[in-house]
């Protein structure tokens, strides 16, 4: 009779048969849920970090390098081996109808860096039709064991995490091996050993979740099932997981796999088993408990995907593992308020940034009282002369004319008319302060007027002009009352300047007035006046010049 496969929907295998199948058919393990045991593992998709910590700048700690786990999986598949008959959608013989599968689970993980693992699977129930279709008369036997499968994992340097609650990308290599501990005629193992070879790359956000994607290949022995070349595949698997209440420790998960032969009969569609399944996952980071429920459903085009799959497991992992979920699946303690701030004084201005704790004061003086040196009603922050009263007449805490050593500073230039001698009103308010200050300090003999200009204009004529302001101005303090024995004047032209004349600002300066204090002589004598430099100078042809002078 002639025999083929072909893809049915609505059942999760599609397998078609005209006729009794051969009895020359291989059995095989029908089992394509192989869960992974790490309690961080998708499933039945893998993540990249080994488990366990170690860092190497603290000394080897055993307790928080090498972690162990253990638990079980328990799942029921709906119709994962199921034949129909050719043409039609109409189930013909139930070979695997209904499977109730327990893995139990162990691992253990070396210092972050490797992870070994081991599977025994045990077939709890499982239930079928007469196999006499298929070559064998009776049905399956119900409970058997599988293959016990050993696994590994080694993570990748330079693409590893560094702890296990780190963020960023992440690599491993896997591998493992099956041991022909099931029974083949049950459709719970291979006959044979087994073997598979894996790769890992994954990226964990900060936020916890997680994104993997597995590859590899699992080695098995080439079957003929049905007109079917099942055997050695290629596997991929896409995995995640993300937060849904992270303070309860509440994950959703979801995951696709599958696998496809390498090696298929010249007429037959190639089988592409692949289910879909999601569920929710709780971390009991208090009892080191991780649980996980889902269920999901094959694609209907293939051997070994069922019509439903629902999974729970339960596995335990004490110690540093649970610590390393904890850290990211509890959210993070927030940090102690700040101590109210303390202000004694109750002037607002806290902390170290009052320098006078003990007295209130502005925020300006750093907590500290404004205090008035020379009590002349502008605070010493804001005044310019702290040690001279302003007067009535002065500006920011200075008055317009002040004894500073030998001499008579004054606030404000001493302004004249153009090109000419002739002192500007502005300017008396200045002198009177100047002759008040004399009048008050009668110590002082003698008083030189000093009058300088700046560069324009010919040195002669500079000479000239600063004599006769100088004159002008000690005229002025001697109609104030200043008796003419204490005072001289003289003129400097441009021979003494302040700054480089090349700029309109610069020239200014150097047109200016001073008062120097002659230093005082032994007994009743008065210190002599210097001789006018500009009584010495030839003077020829005096030309004024233009601009300001």
């Amino acid at each position: 009779m002639k025999r083929s496969a072909r893809l049915t929907l609505g059942l999760a295998l599609g397998l078609a048969a005209s006729g009794p199948a051969s009895a020359q058919d291989a059995r095989f393990d029908v089992q394509a849920f192989r869960p992974v045991g790490a309690p961080r593992d998708l499933v039945i998709v893998g993540q990249s970090r080994p488990m366990g910590d170690y860092d190497p700048s603290r000394p080897l700690e055993l307790d928080k390098s090498i972690a162990v786990s253990g638990g079980a999986f328990f799942n029921l598949a709906l119709d994962p081996l199921t034949l129909v008959a050719a043409g039609t959608h109409s189930k013909a013989v139930s070979v695997v109808g209904n499977r109730l599968q327990l893995d139990v689970m162990a691992s253990v993980g070396l210092f972050g860096w490797a992870e070994l693992g081991v599977d025994m699977p045990l077939v709890l129930a499982q239930a079928g039709d007469n196999l006499e279709a298929i070559g064998t008369e009776g049905f399956i036997k119900s409970f058997t064991p599988g293959d016990l499968r050993l696994n590994g994992k080694v993570a990748v340097p330079y693409l590893r995490r560094s702890k296990p609650e780190d963020a960023g990308f992440g690599s491993a290599l896997t591998f493992g091996m099956g041991l022909p501990t099931g029974l083949q005629e049950a459709f719970a193992g291979d006959g044979a050993v087994t073997g598979n070879l894996g790769l890992i790359l994954d990226y964990r956000f900060e936020s916890g979740a997680l994104l993997a994607l597995n590859s590899g290949l699992w080695l098995r022995p080439d079957y003929e099932f049905a007109g079917v070349q099942w055997g050695s595949s290629a596997t991929f698997g896409l995995g995640a997981e993300l937060p849904l209440i992270r303070g309860w420790g509440i994950n959703a998960v979801g995951m696709l796999s599958g696998s496809t032969p390498l090696k298929k009969l010249p007429e037959d569609p190639r089988q592409i088993p692949a289910e879909l399944l999601v569920g929710l996952r709780w971390y009991n980071t208090a009892l080191g408990l991780h649980v996980t429920v889902g269920g999901g459903g094959g694609c209907g085009c293939s051997l070994t995907a069922p019509t439903m799959r629902l999974f729970t497991s339960i596995l335990w992992a004490p110690g540093p593992e649970t610590a390393a979920i904890k850290r990211y699946i509890d959210p993070p303690e927030p940090p102690p308020p700040p101590p109210p701030p303390v202000d004694p004084d109750g002037d607002s201005v806290i902390g170290e940034g009052d320098r006078c704790p003990g007295s209130a004061g502005p925020v300006e003086n750093g907590g500290c009282p404004d205090t008035d040196q020379d009590s002349d009603g502008v605070v010493d922050r804001l005044d310019r002369c702290v040690a001279h009263p302003a007067g009535p007449r002065g500006r920011e805490g200075c008055p317009l004319a002040r004894i500073d050593g030998n001499k008579i500073v004054i606030l404000d230039q001493v302004h004249f008319a153009t090109d000419q001698d002739v002192i500007l009103p502005e300017s008396f308010p200045i002198l009177e302060e100047v002759a008040e200050e004399l009048l008050k300090h009668l110590e002082i003999q003698r008083v030189l007027v000093e009058a300088h200009t700046d560069a324009r204009a010919t040195e002669a004529y500079n000479y000239d002009l600063s004599r006769r302001r100088a004159a002008s101005v000690m005229n002025f303090l001697l109609d104030s009352g200043i008796a003419v024995e204490r005072l001289c004047s003289a003129g400097f032209g441009r021979s003494r300047p302040l700054a480089a004349n090349d700029s309109e600002s610069n020239m200014a300066l150097n047109r200016r007035v001073e008062f120097t204090i002659m230093p005082p002589t032994e007994g009743s004598l008065l210190p002599p006046c210097p001789p006018d430099p500009a009584a010495e100078q030839a003077l020829p042809a005096i030309k004024p010049t233009k601009g300001k002078r």
